[in-house]
């Protein structure tokens, strides 16, 4: 009887230890799928941002709205709501003038215009320029003074025959940059309000004028748009403090660790609108000398405008040169070797044949 019991209370106990050790491992499959509901959950919310910031910036999200003959409205501007000192005043500079400009956009409607930044000294490149992709585009070139008086005669004698610069009185010097960035806004508002779209580049890029056309003409609008700031976006950039950087800001020039999201100066394209916005705001806004960062981040999100992104109409020089079977969807490309590869890249462009990037429209895919 004694035996019996202590056999009962031996697989009770068993019964109990077994019961509690399922509870356990039920607990801690609870807890696991817990844990893999959380990951899972958190993994969720991060690819979400990540879909949510490339709809946003790879230009599937279109911010802009293109014109037609139904919705073409009234000029997107008027420079007569600007006050009578604006026209001399740029950002803290009170006594502004330009050194050599000529009104000569304003008379013709044009489709668009290359607004280029240059140096006083980049006559080579500006050369290049002009004899490649200007002849599709109208363009002008874009400088501060130099330190050199000799320079400077030879820029006048340069525009004397050319008649495509413009030049700002204040010294022309990478701490400068913003001031002709805003110098390019306010030209284009006074002496150049008949282009529908408004390309910001650098003397150093080479543009594919027949496909950039197509594109404006085809998969936007001949008429021109509204909102549209497009670039190659420069996405969660943090700021340099390294005294060993070319780009060092001190906290008190900008404390913030992260920039906002800006536009690559290097290629920028304007609706009209868009340049009153970001001029009028930069005009009132403390002087920043990053100019990308500046103008198409700063002061874009204070005006509500949202960039789209270039993307693949983007490509590097290297792949231009090496990979045949790139694609030919491209609009610009920045150069190392300026004069040299833009003339190369330009003939390729405009003397294609089976062998190298053949441009037509039913390779474009516009036909």
């Amino acid at each position: 009887m004694i035996m019996t019991k202590i056999i009962y209370l031996f697989k009770k106990k068993q019964l109990t230890i077994r019961r509690n050790a399922m509870i356990g491992r039920l607990y801690s499959l609870i807890i696991s799928l817990g844990g893999l509901t959380l990951i899972t959950f958190s993994l969720w919310s991060v690819w979400s941002k990540i879909v949510s910031v490339n709809e946003s910036h790879t230009g599937h999200v279109e911010y802009y709205r293109i014109l037609t003959t139904e919705n073409v409205t009234s000029k997107p501007f008027e420079v007569h709501t600007l006050s009578n000192a604006d026209l001399h005043s740029l950002i803290d500079l009170p006594s502004f003038n330009f050194k050599i400009n000529k009104e000569v956009c304003n008379s013709t409607s044009h489709l668009i215009v290359a607004l280029v930044h240059t140096a006083p000294s980049h006559h080579v490149k500006r050369q290049a320029i002009r004899d490649t992709w200007a002849k599709m585009i109208p363009t002008y070139f874009f400088m501060g003074l130099p330190d050199s008086n000799v320079t400077q005669n030879q820029v006048i004698l340069e525009n004397q025959m050319y008649n495509d610069i413009v030049q700002g009185d204040f010294m022309d010097c990478y701490r400068n940059l913003t001031y002709k960035h805003v110098m390019v806004l306010k030209w284009t508002l006074y002496y150049c309000r008949c282009a529908r779209y408004l390309l910001k580049t650098d003397d150093d890029t080479f543009v594919n004028a027949p496909y950039l056309l197509e594109i404006l003409n085809h998969r936007l609008s001949p008429l021109g748009a509204r909102n549209l700031l497009m670039c190659q976006l420069s996405l969660s950039s943090v700021v340099k403090r390294s005294f060993r950087s070319r780009w060092r800001v001190s906290y008190s020039e900008y404390p913030n660790r992260w920039y906002p999201t800006y536009c690559y100066g290097w290629a920028i394209i304007y609706s009209p609108d868009v340049i009153y916005k970001l001029y009028t705001e930069a005009q009132v806004t403390p002087y920043f000398w990053i100019d990308d960062v500046h103008i198409t981040g700063t002061i874009a999100v204070k005006q509500n405008i949202t960039p789209t992104n270039l993307g693949e109409l983007v490509v590097e020089e290297y792949n231009l040169l090496n990979d045949k079977n790139i694609s030919h969807k491209f609009t610009f490309c920045l150069l190392t070797n300026e004069d040299e590869s833009m003339r190369k890249f330009w003939s390729i462009v405009t003397q294609p044949d089976d062998k190298n990037m053949v441009v037509s429209p039913s390779i474009l895919g516009l036909t």
